[in-house]
């Protein structure tokens, strides 16, 4: 029932709000829920919010590092707004660092922060350091594994569990649930279902977060 309330929601209309470089610019949406992505950069984070609306010209997505320099709100059927943070590693915490702090610390309607991790790199040191901020904080967030696509299963689970570990163990604030994307692996039969179910599982994350469903 959870996976059917997510899909139709999903598949509603989405639409660019506008983009901020400091939190005086933020959008007034009246207390609409909101949800934001954060990660290291080039980490799959703009590829997770085209995925999840199934708008690929939605989000920008570039191959090089630190793209994302603003903070970017979007309407998902004017219930949900998704905010894409700028990506965090390559010189960018001095420059981009307190955007997302003031964020996390003036945002009321947020209701949960998504963390990307790539877990061919592992939890990197600038991962390490933003965590640590959230529990600071008490910031509650939620881990997305990307790139499942590039590991065998085998360095996937040697991956993960490590992550789960770190997490476990440094964080008082992580969802203990880990979430999975990547792309589709033509050469893995059944892998197009599996991630498309573990797509529907992040989209269920954020609307129970959200209190949609």
């Amino acid at each position: 029932m959870q996976m059917t309330t997510a899909k139709k929601l999903f598949s509603k209309q989405v639409s660019f709000i506008k983009s901020i470089s400091q939190m005086d610019q933020a959008p007034d949406l009246q207390g609409r829920p909101e949800v934001a992505f954060v990660g290291r950069s080039n980490v799959g984070k703009s590829t997770l919010i085209n995925s999840l609306t199934n708008n690929s010209k939605l989000v920008k997505t570039s191959s090089k590092p630190g793209h994302t320099r603003l903070l970017n709100f979007f309407n998902l059927g004017n219930q949900l707004t998704l905010v894409d943070m700028p990506g965090y590693g390559y010189r960018s915490k001095a420059e981009w660092g307190d955007l997302i702090l003031d964020y996390l610390n003036t945002r009321r309607q947020l209701k949960r922060l998504f963390l990307l991790i790539d877990p061919v790199a592992g939890i990197k040191e600038t991962d390490k350091m933003l965590i640590k901020q959230l529990d600071i904080q008490a910031v509650s967030f939620q881990v997305i594994l990307t790139k499942r696509d590039k590991l065998s299963d085998e360095e996937f689970n040697r991956s993960r569990s490590s992550i789960e570990e770190y997490l476990a163990e440094e964080s008082i604030c992580c969802y203990p649930q880990l979430l999975v994307t990547g792309k589709k692996r033509k050469s893995k039969p059944g892998d197009a279902e599996y991630m498309e179910q573990e797509l529907t599982r992040v989209k269920c994350a954020i609307l129970s977060a959200a209190q949609l469903i």
